[in-house]
């Protein structure tokens, strides 16, 4: 007589897909808000700028004008990306996103524009609860790719050390500040159709436009892995700390009244750049296995 084969144990049902803590998605609804926000005031000032250009000057530098609102866009365009890199649990976005809003809202609080009635302190009280909210547990382990409630596309790209995420912040910042300073410069020394009397200082400012676009180059080459942007933004960085260390020493040397203590307290950003550049973290994101990935 046959004896019937026992069933098949039926295969465990697959674990369910942790979900976005209710933190983290408000946190990237904020960014959204933000994307939005930028946006919408890119568009404004882009409209605006076409009309004050042909109203004021339409002289060989008046495309300048334009880099304002592209600036504003390119915010837009960064909180954008940030907030879909936060839903898939990147956590050098939600590092970035914590520096860039702790800087955000210090600087309203101290320059007096959060404090304003209206936008100023709802901007503020937007800015406060998105850092709040990502530096809560639930934000650090949906990031963290050994807490159990981590996000599944957590570990599916490589993940930049803090201080490569550090100096690519700083740098992009310094990049955007010296093209809008350069490209105010030329603007006012070419405004209601004047001649560029002021040579120097046009060659001046045209040299930091140039510098930014070059650092922009070389940021996005460091971004992918690229070991020859490091060493370049390296020696550009080393250069910019040389020059800023002896025109400290000369003034210092000339009359000691001049601004030589504030040449020399900027002189440690370069020099925490080329630390930072030179260290064994960006060696190792710029190492040749990481960049074939």
């Amino acid at each position: 007589m046959d004896h019937a084969e026992p069933p098949e144990p039926e295969p465990p049902a697959p674990a369910p897909k942790p979900r976005a803590p209710v933190t983290v998605i408000i946190a990237i609804a904020l960014l959204w808000a933000l994307t939005a926000a930028a946006a919408w005031v890119a568009l404004i000032s882009a409209v605006a700028t076409s009309f004050e250009v042909s109203v004021r000057f339409a002289g060989p530098w008046s495309p300048l004008e334009f880099i304002e609102p592209a600036l504003i866009a390119a915010v837009a365009v960064l909180c954008g990306l940030l907030a879909a890199k936060l839903r898939s649990g990147r956590d050098w976005a939600r590092r970035v996103t914590v520096i860039a809003t702790a800087i955000a809202l210090a600087a309203a609080i101290l320059t007096g524009a959060g404090l304003r009635a209206g936008t100023g302190a709802a901007g503020t009280v937007l800015l406060a609860a998105l850092l709040v909210l990502l530096v809560l547990r639930p934000a650090r382990d949906w990031c963290d790719c050994d807490a159990p409630r981590h996000s599944p596309k957590a570990d599916s790209a490589a993940q930049p050390p803090h201080q490569v995420v550090a100096s690519l912040l700083l740098l992009w910042t310094a990049a955007a500040v010296a093209l809008y300073a350069g490209a105010q410069a030329l603007l006012t020394l070419g405004g209601d159709e004047a001649d560029l009397s002021e040579e120097n200082t046009a060659w001046t400012a045209g040299l930091v436009i140039a510098l930014a676009i070059v650092h922009a180059a070389l940021n996005i080459g460091f971004s992918f892995h690229r070991n020859w942007a490091r060493w370049s933004t390296l020696a550009l960085v080393a250069a910019y700390a040389a020059w800023l260390l002896i025109a400290a020493a000369c003034d210092l040397i000339d009359d000691g009244t001049g601004p030589w203590p504030m040449l020399a307290l900027l002189c440690l950003i370069p020099l925490a750049l080329v630390g930072s550049l030179a260290g064994t973290d960006a060696r190792e994101w710029c190492r040749p296995e990481a960049t074939q990935k």
